[in-house]
């Protein structure tokens, strides 16, 4: 077959497998042959229309790929090609971009990107951004389109490089912005519409730009232009969504420009078609994102940078706090489709200014909720009870306690509203104000009232689930409390729940998921007065496990929920579960196997049945042992599936609870336990949460097994000394994930070390760890003079360097006592104000004084 027949046979049912078969055995065979082939046939005008879109997607998908692991393996694959046959196919590729048909022209498009992310940082196709250029100045309309189209790919790309730490030059920015901003100009919807999505992209690459006022007012005027193109909607939908982006990119240059852009997106939200004012709304929304985050570096006592709030929500609050309460009662209908709309976008950015001003936006908000509280149209009266209920977050308790006082006996005698969305939303503003305000709640009043109104359609009752599951939360500020507010009705709270879970029409609205949550919250928060009402609820959930294995969905979610209300009952009634444990384990295990089933028999575990076995665990202590035999495989199953992260990360967690309630009796599987974790550790496609993890689980092990660990010290402090030795600038520039995971990774590594002390020095062989030391100051040392290093991480090196001098004393005070970065440590906590911190580092400078050093 050709490869023209070959591309068409993928399309064929019953000749696509052979066919896919055979393209794969080319690709493996010979990659610079491979790409030749797909980039001739994509250029080739003589081929099928699908055939060359087909080898577009073919080339694409050789050159990037979503797992990261695999997209540098295919980046680099091609970087190693031969010059020659990289320009054919960049020749080829770019010939295929501004042929008359379209769909070839945007499978060329999506090549040039992928080709371009790679080559253009290293500089090594200057020509390709010039060459666009000159085809957006092209006097034909479909070429100017397929080049904007391409270009809008491109910057996508070049953003993600750019995050990644890669760098873009300015020349290149500068260039890809003039292409997009002359598209931009252009007369044509089509044209336009092309260069307003690519400057979504752009826009980010063009800081040098944005920083230049000239430049600025040139971009800011061309997006105002197209945001008032009411010619094309979908011109004025992409120049907002825009607006939007420079608002989180450029908030600081906003100021100027607020006067024009405040008219233009209050007029719009006002009076442009919905889907137009939607974007125009989340210019706003995006704005209270910008400032919040600002407060919350004051706040946090982080430094800003020299930024600082520009209050611009505080200077519109007048006109925009009026307009989105009107704007809240523009819903359509009373059934709740969950259709993002103009009235959701407005709730959810007035939850967002009143989380910005605070009490500044009450007053005004209540001249709108008086107004309609009582309307006849249900739309005010929902609108009004909406409004209401999203100020909740923000606002001091001080400021509200009047009118929620006031208010509350109409909120509740309105949830007989006859209509749904108003009891609704009345259902869902109690749940706010007991979320935000719980001090303000009258409990014994409310709660018999709730389990009564539980029994309402299903969109109501979910959300009164959500109340009780919010007043269980807010009840007890300490764990486990002799008696909450809520005890007298624990019990008719929870047969309520019952009730809820077992209705026949519980699949609505996620009803029974909200059932069951409420029940899990109710247990874990109840008073020590409602255990005795534990052992028979447990009875009754493990009945509706084994009930539920009637209604199985590939994903065992009912099952999950009601292993969820388990792990709850495990937790607190702990040895006194004892009864039940057997039933509890063999329903956990019988969950997993189901689970297993349902997906094809794949080595998976389920997370819920996870948790509950991790619960009992802790419970049972040291006779979980006899469990072991049968969890073990399930527990190899679950540090081996790294691919499914938050299952893997559980189940390295889960080795500490093991190492907790076992001690030595982990000992006969440390062997098995280690060997998978080391391979997780060297495995670069293991996600980095997993790493920080496995290092941590290296202490548990050790004080679990105490001298029993001296077989694994050496590969365990080899593994931990790679770990430290990731530094700062490894990672991508300025990129506050890399930052938080290093944080992660060294705080982990330092648990490991102040494990493994804790555990050689109770069985006498501390001395086995003398010749490591030193690796732990060196890390304690790069963390004391390392300005992005986190309060957990100072903590751990706290924790560990007392550790160090506890066991050691003279003999490492003499050698290391009045180290400069000791000194800077002990200030760095004692800075923090942390309390438990703060108490640390006087424990570590009294002992550093006593055994002679500072």
């Amino acid at each position: 077959m050709s490869l023209t027949e070959l591309l068409l046979a993928t399309q064929d049912p019953s000749k696509n497998a052979q066919a896919e078969a055979q393209i794969k055995q080319a690709e493996q065979a010979n990659v610079e042959q491979y790409f030749s082939a797909l980039a001739q046939e994509l250029a080739n005008a003589e081929k099928p229309v699908v055939a060359r879109q087909l080898a577009g997607l073919l080339l694409k998908n050789g050159l990037a790929a979503k797992d990261l692991a695999r997209d540098r393996e295919l980046k680099q694959r091609w970087v190693a090609l031969p010059a020659p046959s990289r320009n054919l196919v960049k020749e080829a590729t770019t010939t295929a971009l501004v042929f008359p048909q379209v769909d070839v022209g945007k499978a060329a498009a999506q090549v040039l990107a992928k080709i371009g992310a790679i080559e253009i940082p290293p500089n090594e196709w200057p020509g390709l951004v010039p060459l666009l250029l000159q085809h957006v100045t092209n006097t034909d309309n479909a070429a100017r389109q397929i080049s904007l189209v391409c270009l809008g790919y491109l910057c996508e790309e070049l953003v993600l490089v750019q995050e990644e730490g890669g760098n873009i030059s300015d020349d290149i920015a500068n260039n890809i912005l003039t292409a997009v901003v002359q598209g931009m100009r252009d007369p044509e919807p089509n044209t336009k519409l092309e260069a307003t999505r690519a400057f979504y992209h752009a826009v980010v690459l063009a800081k040098k730009n944005f920083r230049n006022q000239v430049e600025r007012d040139v971009i800011m005027s061309v997006m105002h232009d197209a945001c008032m193109f009411t010619a094309a909607p979908e011109v004025q939908i992409a120049a907002f969504e825009c607006l939007v982006q420079i608002a989180t990119e450029y908030y600081d240059f906003l100021m100027p420009y607020m006067n024009n852009l405040g008219l233009l997106t209050l007029e719009t939200i006002k009076s442009a078609p919905e889907k137009v004012a939607i974007p125009a709304m989340e210019f706003w929304s995006t704005i209270c994102d910008e400032e919040l985050y600002l407060m919350d570096l004051v706040q946090s006592g982080q430094p800003a940078g020299g930024r600082v709030s520009l209050n611009l929500i505080q200077q519109a609050l007048p006109h925009l706090v009026p307009l989105l309460t009107v704007t809240l009662t523009k819903r359509q209908s009373e059934d709740d489709d969950d259709t993002w709309s103009l009235a959701m976008a407005a709730g959810t950015c007035l939850a967002l200014v009143a989380q910005v001003v605070g009490d500044g936006c009450v007053d005004l908000v209540l001249q709108f909720v008086n107004g309609n509280f009582t309307n006849q149209d249900w739309k005010y009266r929902e609108a009004a009870v909406l409004a209401y209920g999203s100020i909740m977050e923000g606002p001091t308790s001080e400021k509200m306690r009047p009118m929620v006082e006031q208010s509350l006996s109409h909120l509740v005698m309105a949830l007989q509203d006859p209509s749904v969305a108003v009891r609704d939303t009345i259902a869902w503003t109690l749940g706010r104000i007991a979320q935000f305000h719980p001090t303000i709640v009258p409990v014994k009043q409310l709660m018999p009232l709730l389990c009564e109104k539980l029994r309402d359609v299903p969109r109501v009752s979910a959300n009164i689930c959500w109340n009780v599951q919010v007043l269980a939360e807010a009840q007890n500020s300490v764990p486990y409390p002799d008696t909450t507010p809520l005890s007298e009705f624990f019990t008719a709270i929870a047969m309520a729940l019952l009730e809820v879970v077992a209705r026949p029409d519980a699949d609505e609205r996620q009803l029974r998921m909200a059932g069951y949550n409420a029940l899990s919250v109710l247990v874990s928060k109840a008073g020590n007065d409602c255990l005795g009402h534990m052992q028979a609820l447990t009875t009754e959930m493990l009945k509706h496990l084994q009930e539920s294995y009637k209604s199985m969905d590939r994903e065992c979610e009912l099952q999950g929920y009601i292993c969820g209300v388990l792990t709850s009952l495990v937790s607190r009634l702990r040895d006194q579960i004892a009864p039940l444990a057997d039933k509890i384990m063999e329903e956990a295990l019988k969950v997993i196997s189901a689970y297993q089933q349902v997906r094809g028999g794949a080595q998976v575990l389920h997370e819920e049945a996870l948790l509950l076995v991790v619960a009992l665990a802790n419970a049972a202590g040291s006779g979980f042992d006899r469990f072991m035999p049968h969890f073990a495989p399930h527990l190899t199953v679950g540090l081996q599936n790294y691919e499914e992260v938050q299952v893997c990360l559980t189940t390295t967690r889960m080795v500490g609870d093991l190492c907790t309630a076992l001690e030595k009796k982990i000992g006969g599987y440390c062997d098995m336990i280690l060997e998978i974790l080391y391979t997780n550790l060297k495995n670069p496609a293991v996600d980095r949460k997993i790493k920080a993890s496995v290092m941590t689980c290296f202490g548990d092990i050790a004080m679990a097994i105490t001298g029993d660990f001296e077989k694994y010290l050496g590969p365990v402090v080899q593994m931990l000394r790679e770990a430290s030795s990731t530094k700062l600038a490894d990672g991508p520039a300025d990129n506050e994930e890399w930052v938080d995971y290093l944080n992660l990774l060294r705080e982990g590594v330092l648990e490991a070390y102040s494990g493994i002390i804790h555990g050689l020095k109770e069985s006498g062989k501390l001395h086995l760890f003398k010749e490591h030391v030193n690796t732990v100051l060196m890390l304690v040392k790069e963390i004391s003079e390392d300005q992005t290093s986190q309060l957990p991480v100072i903590k751990a090196a706290v924790g560990v360097v007392g550790d160090l001098i506890l066991v050691f004393q003279q003999e490492l005070t003499a050698y290391v006592g009045k180290a400069p970065f000791l000194s800077q440590l002990v200030q760095t906590a004692i800075r923090s104000q942390e309390p438990k911190l703060l108490q640390n580092a006087h424990w570590l400078q009294g002992m550093l004084v006593r055994f002679g050093g500072m």
